[in-house]
């Protein structure tokens, strides 16, 4: 999902007075045609890529927390040595370059390759259940396979779609300025490439922890060694006369996006009730795809809702 950036800074394959890294400090540059951070912790110098690899957030002007540099945008976290993606929402690795100084300059030279998967505990479960289909459940599902668990994963989702990221609803698909397609955090092939099973449009009705059982509500059972809860909010809906959904909208999936879109392209005015980043994000792309005219100043009645 980065963008790709135009290149700025120092060119590493050049090399680079050392005194231009502070301890702690970073500078992005490029190398090969490839824009990269150099970060420096004591006498250690490390090279990675320079964009986040979830929404291309600039990782310089991020913070450094150890061997790690988290993103400004999202606090995606990755591992300066070997550019691991250590926590959602980044859910790939940046690349990795090997550095080296001389003549009191640093060179970034040839790419590292990947981190090697771990040995897996004799401990580790057989079989992981994970309840709930979102950003946070699909981050668990993927991130447990570059760890070196090999057991089953099972990603059980009340949603009809793929897992993908909730922000986006709000902002360029609602606006119009995205497709449907760059929605989804991954393929289905994805899945299926990494032996995760994906049931879709599927609830928990019973979670029997003795039996270590899931009841589904086709009244079918899953046996689980280990279980994760990751079901998420949903929205505070209105308890107020009229408030039903013939006429109100809520927005937390794919589904109640396309819903709104489909009534907004008919309706002469929209009311927001709430004024979160939510609801901030939503006039903003229905402004952009349409007409200031849709939305309402507040009322002396819209305030006391």
């Amino acid at each position: 999902m980065a963008e790709k950036k135009k290149l700025s800074g120092p060119d590493f394959a050049e090399g680079v007075s050392i005194g231009e890294f502070a301890d702690g400090g970073m500078v992005q540059g490029h190398a090969n045609g490839e824009a990269i951070l150099v970060a420096r912790r004591g006498d250690a110098y490390f090279a990675i890529g320079a964009s986040c690899t979830h929404y291309g957030g600039p990782l310089a002007e991020g913070l450094i927390a150890g061997d790690t540099v988290r993103c400004p945008w999202h606090h995606a976290c990755f591992n300066l040595r070997t550019g691991e993606a250590l926590r959602a929402p980044a859910l790939d690795p940046v690349s990795s370059w090997k550095v080296e100084t001389s003549g009191g300059k640093l060179f970034v030279r040839e790419k590292q390759p990947g981190k090697k998967r771990p040995a897996v505990s004799a401990k580790a479960p057989e079989n992981v259940i994970i309840v709930g289909g979102g950003a946070a459940g699909n981050a668990a599902a993927e991130m447990l396979r570059p760890d070196g668990y090999s057991g089953g994963v099972t990603m059980i989702s009340a949603d009809d779609s793929t897992p993908y990221d909730r922000p986006n609803l709000s902002k360029d698909f609602l606006a119009g300025t995205a497709n449907e397609e760059w929605i989804p955090l991954r393929s289905m092939d994805f899945y299926r490439e990494h032996q995760i099973e994906l049931l879709l449009n599927t609830r928990v009705a019973a979670i029997d922890p003795r039996k270590k059982s899931v009841q589904l509500a086709d009244g079918s059972n899953r046996k689980f060694d280990a279980l994760l809860l990751a079901t998420g909010a949903e929205p505070v809906k209105l308890k107020t006369p009229g408030a039903d959904p013939s006429q109100v909208c809520y927005l937390r999936s794919l589904s109640d996006c396309r819903a709104i879109i489909g009534k907004a392209a008919k309706a002469g005015r929209v009311v927001l009730v709430g004024a979160s980043f939510i609801a901030m994000e939503v006039a903003a792309s229905l402004i952009h795809e349409s007409c200031p005219g849709w939305l309402s100043p507040p009322t002396e009645a819209h305030r006391r809702i």
